[in-house]
């Protein structure tokens, strides 16, 4: 049995789908089974990264898991938990969501933080595989109001260059890695779209979708952060998608061939992503 924790995000949706269309036996698991359409065939299990008991149930026969949480001040103890639990129910391969980017040493908590888990995985007992993608496509579409009413793509990215991915894709290429973990165990994988753009490439690629002209604000990233923190945001939120470009370095915005390799295809294109979520920008 495979378990997907985080399920109805998107990458872990994304994976349940991917191996539910290929016939694999999987469960989530989800904090509310009431408010989760599950595909037909899933088994759901809920549960809570921070309920042993829960968590414990859901590990039940599992062999292989997708382990992926929501960031947050409490990250690091919740799956610290996780993996306690994943040893004693026996799991053999963990398959951990991480981030290209990831390091003790970097100056974003979210970074740190992955690599902190991620080095908790490597000394497991389990098999493992790290799957580590670049910034989502998807968080454009925290602009779409702003594109569609304004024409305006406000971002603190600065002038670089950023190999942005697809999160169908990650949730595609995890459930290659599950649907066959011995093939991948120590691996560790850097996911990034075809090509790196950088935020005026993506403002032009907005226009064409929108159908207006639309315009990169390049906001500086203490005034992001204030922006954001008015907006109601957590400090810690708010600082970390406010200065997250620090995260990566030349090294980082490199185009990767991992992704094209565990899918047997191209990721998709930044074009792609806008065209099956032109609703969103168009007025």
């Amino acid at each position: 049995m495979i378990l997907i924790t985080a399920a109805t995000g998107q990458v872990g949706s994304s994976a349940l789908n991917s191996l539910i269309a290929a016939g694999t036996p999987v469960r989530a698991l989800v904090r509310d089974p009431m408010g989760f359409a599950a595909p037909e065939g899933v088994q759901v299990v809920q549960g809570d990264f921070d309920d042993d008991a829960s968590i414990a149930k859901a590990l039940g026969g599992v062999a292989f898991m997708l382990l992926a949480g929501r960031d947050g001040p409490d990250s690091v103890p919740q799956h610290r938990r996780v993996l306690a639990q994943a040893r004693q129910a026996g799991v053999r391969h963990v398959v951990k969501l991480s981030a290209i980017g990831a390091s003790s040493a970097s100056p974003i908590a979210l970074m740190r933080e992955h690599h902190e888990i991620d080095e908790e995985v490597r000394k497991g007992a389990a098999g493992w595989t790290l799957l580590k993608p670049h910034l989502y496509m998807q968080n454009l579409l925290r602009a779409a109001n702003s594109v569609r009413r304004e024409g305006r793509l406000a971002a603190p990215m600065g002038r670089d260059r950023f190999p942005l991915v697809d999160t169908r894709d990650v949730g595609a290429a995890a459930a290659m890695v599950l649907s066959d973990p011995a093939a991948h165990a120590g691996k560790e994988y850097a996911l990034t779209g075809p090509i790196a753009v950088s935020y005026e490439e993506v403002a032009k690629a907005l226009a064409a979708i929108a159908g207006r002209a639309v315009t990169y604000e390049a906001v500086a990233p203490l005034e992001f952060e204030d922006r954001l923190r008015t907006g109601g945001m957590p400090e810690w939120r708010a600082y970390d998608l406010a200065h997250i470009a620090l995260a990566y370095g030349a090294s980082e915005n490199v185009v990767s061939p991992d992704l094209a390799m565990l899918l047997g295809r191209q990721p998709g294109s930044l074009f792609e992503f806008l065209e099956d979520h032109r609703s969103a920008y168009s007025s």
